[in-house]
């Protein structure tokens, strides 16, 4: 009786959503190589105008600013060919002119066009105007820009330009290529679809709930295919099914099955947290980018290098922002090319901020307090926890072993500032998502074309057993249609 149940369940819901895992599988195949068109960094500080040598000093703009201001974030660059500060502070943003220190007025259409076309590289041959948002600019947040201008250019690209007519920022770029792809990967992958993404706890709990099922027709597959080898033991290991499509489909899920189980499971895992009955420790600890500032007022006093001498320095510098690491103040710059960080407290010269082990130490007792016993190493190679597939973690770093019941790493990277902290409950997690889902484990990770061989057969085996089900929903649903029809008649 029990196992006629669930030869009922997994066939209902075989019946919803085979054509769905099939689709996962394929487009997985895609998403190793392509995913939803953005814009990059590098994309982005290469079309952005260089800053202007003709800069007011720091202390102008700060004495015109209301004394209940706090500031958290200062940043400069290029708008409209006019240097402009962006401003950020407790229940206060705010973007004005360098020159004038008057606020940035909303651009006109013809400002626009020019951001276009400094972007594009040709001359618009289109240009709509958006009240609704399209597959191409699907997050709900952006509705906050509307109208949106999308500009489609006469190149051999064909590219789709979006640009907000509130603050004249670029919000997407594609084009033929990335489109396409995009339809053949990311789409059907995170099911990217507009009228469902707009909505993002919508999306979220639909992806939730269909994932669900997902695992929980995976797993009725696997009871069913374990009883029938069970129940026909004495004649061997093989299958007990006789018509092909039904074999081949027994077969394939009691090799790939598992895969299939794990990689819906850990696709829903990466839309959620860990559940509190799974997590050690008091609190939920995630890994972090560390800017060392958090929520604390930028202390305008400590940046004695004037930032005005940065610019020409150092090539074309496109944006220059107002950081600090812990109490230490240091200047983001980003050029055409590269980024660097420039010690602010050095009036002398424009010297490159970089991370010690005394201020590693500092932030670490910041985080844990001085009473946690930790170490700090200086490493050169991966580790089980530091390791990367494509390149975006760097060597070396400071390593730093804190002796907590969490069993914390944090690595510091001297250079670039970034910082990863992991515990037991962010690598639970990893292997939960990342591991599962992308087979981000080092021992495949260190070996790419092992990796690639184990990945291109799981998402095959998978893409050819969820066909099978495709072709057995779609047995069953002319069976029984054809029953009705004969019943009609």
């Amino acid at each position: 009786m029990l196992i006629k149940v669930i030869r009922q369940v997994h066939k209902i819901l075989g019946l919803v959503l085979s054509v769905l895992f099939l689709m996962w599988f394929i487009s997985g195949i895609v998403m190793i190589y392509h995913s939803f068109p953005r814009i990059s960094p590098t994309l982005k500080w290469e079309r952005q105008e260089a800053l202007s040598p003709d800069l007011p000093a720091i202390d102008t703009l700060l004495k015109s600013l209301p004394d209940s201001v706090e500031l958290r974030g200062i940043s400069v660059d290029m708008y409209r060919e006019r240097p402009v500060f962006h401003l950020q502070g407790k229940r206060f943003v705010a973007e004005v002119y360098a020159d004038s220190l008057q606020k940035v007025e909303s651009p006109d259409f013809a400002t626009i066009r020019k951001i276009a076309v400094r972007w594009g590289g040709s001359s618009a041959y289109a240009v709509d105007t958006l009240y609704h948002l399209d597959q191409w600019i699907l997050f709900g947040y952006l509705k906050k820009e509307f109208p949106i201008y999308k500009f489609s250019f006469e190149d051999t690209a064909h590219q789709e330009l979006y640009i907000s007519s509130k603050s004249g920022r670029v919000l997407q770029l594609t084009d033929r290529h990335s489109r396409f792809w995009a339809w053949l990967g990311a789409i059907p992958h995170w099911l990217y679809f507009t009228s469902l993404r707009q909505n993002q706890p919508l999306w979220i709990h639909f992806m939730l709930w269909v994932s669900g099922l997902g695992a929980l027709m995976c797993f009725t597959g696997l009871w069913i295919g374990g009883w029938a080898f069970w129940k026909n033991r004495k004649k061997g290991f093989r299958s007990p099914y006789k018509k092909w499509w039904l074999r081949w489909h027994h077969i394939s899920g009691t090799i790939f099955g598992i895969f299939a189980l794990t990689f819906v499971f850990s696709g829903m895992m990466s839309l959620v947290d860990l559940p509190a009955w799974m997590q050690k420790g008091k609190q939920k600890n995630r890994e972090i980018r560390f800017r060392g500032r958090g929520d604390e007022m930028l202390s305008m006093n400590k940046y004695v290098l004037d930032y005005r001498r940065i610019v020409g320095r150092l090539g074309e510098v496109k944006n220059i922002e107002w950081s600090s690491f812990g109490k230490h103040p240091y200047y983001v710059v980003n050029t055409a090319t590269e980024k660097h960080y420039i010690d602010a407290s050095d009036s002398t010269r424009l010297s490159p901020f970089r991370l010690t082990e005394a201020l590693v130490k500092e932030t670490v007792q910041k985080i844990h307090g001085k009473e946690v016993p930790y170490t700090v190493t200086w490493m050169t190679d991966w580790d089980s926890d530091y390791y990367s597939r494509r390149g975006m973690l760097t060597l070396p770093v400071y390593k730093v072993v804190v002796g907590d019941e969490l069993h914390t790493r944090h690595y510091f990277n001297p250079e670039t500032l970034y910082h990863r902290q992991i515990d037991d409950n962010s690598r639970l997690r990893g292997i939960l998502y990342s591991g599962l889902h992308r087979l981000n484990f080092k021992f495949l990770v260190d070996r790419p074309i092992v990796w690639n061989v184990v990945m291109y057969v799981l998402l095959i085996g998978g893409t050819f057993l969820s066909l099978s089900g495709v072709v057995l929903m779609l047995k069953w649903l002319g069976r029984i249609i054809r029953k009705v029809v004969r019943i009609q008649k």
